[in-house]
Order: C-alpha cells, then sequence, then structure tokens
C-alpha cells in the first residue's frame, strides 16, 4: 500500500514546484515527473483526458501565467489525508492554501481542496487524475478575475 508519509513528501515538491512555476521564467521540464503518461480533470466545467509531454507542458506554462496575472504568490499543502485503492493506487485529498494578492495589493488566502488520483510507476508516485472544484468562481469572489 502506498503510505501516507509517502503521499505527504509527495504533495510537499509538488507545492514546491508549484511555487517555482510562479516565477516569471519558470522551467517546467520537471512536469513529467509529477503526472503519469495519461491523466483525466475532472472539474465542475469540464472532463478532459490529456496525455504528459510537449503539450502538456505548454498548457502548464499558460495556466501558470493566468494563476501570476490574478496574483498568485503561493500555493501551501496544509493536510493529506489517502484512501488506498489497491497496493499501488490511491486517493490523496490535499488542502490547499493559496495566497494572491489583488489589484488593490491586498494578500487573500483561498483554502480548497483537490482529490488526486495517485499511481506508484517505477517506483515514484503519479498524479493519473484529479477532482477539484470551481476555482474560477473562487477567484471571482475573491475579486482576482
Amino acid at each position: 500500500m502506498i503510505a501516507e508519509t509517502e503521499v505527504a513528501k509527495f504533495f510537499a515538491a509538488y507545492a514546491e514546484f508549484y511555487n517555482d512555476a510562479l516565477l516569471p521564467e519558470a522551467d517546467l521540464k520537471d512536469v513529467a515527473d509529477i503526472y503519469s503518461s495519461a491523466f483525466i480533470s475532472v472539474t465542475p466545467g469540464a472532463v478532459m483526458a490529456g496525455e504528459n509531454g510537449r503539450q502538456l507542458i505548454e498548457i502548464m506554462k499558460k495556466g501558470f501565467e493566468g494563476y501570476r496575472t490574478i496574483g498568485a504568490r503561493k500555493m501551501t499543502c496544509k493536510d493529506v489525508s489517502v484512501t488506498p485503492i489497491d497496493r499501488d493506487h490511491c486517493v490523496a485529498k490535499v488542502q490547499w492554501a493559496g495566497e494572491y494578492q489583488n489589484k488593490k495589493a491586498a494578500l487573500i488566502t483561498i483554502d480548497f481542496e483537490v482529490s488526486y488520483l495517485l499511481e506508484r510507476r517505477d517506483g515514484k508516485l503519479k498524479v493519473f487524475g484529479w477532482i477539484s472544484g470551481d476555482e474560477q468562481a473562487e477567484f471571482r469572489k475573491h475579486g482576482l478575475l
């Protein structure tokens, strides 16, 4: 079974990657290490499938540009809980706190939860899916959009 400590360590590294990606000259070459060869994303707006590779890196670049534009400053992993599926798969519920600076220079913290589908592949944890709430609605609610 995938240990909760292993998953917590994975998401601590994920938060570091995320925060590095918020820098203007971010290098996203390590994104391939986080995601499986294919994955699924589920949000209130859509269900999408994708493949790891050049296209994912380009989508991630645009995504982080968008986060910088709305004032994203830092992402903190507050808590991780794990529900095992089998020996090499689990669901990780991750509690995040995102720090944003709005147009009036006020700092805003938005707490949210994402459920990630993880697999152990070649001895490493990889994300093969995630389910999240409506982040766009949260951004609008807090005046970031």
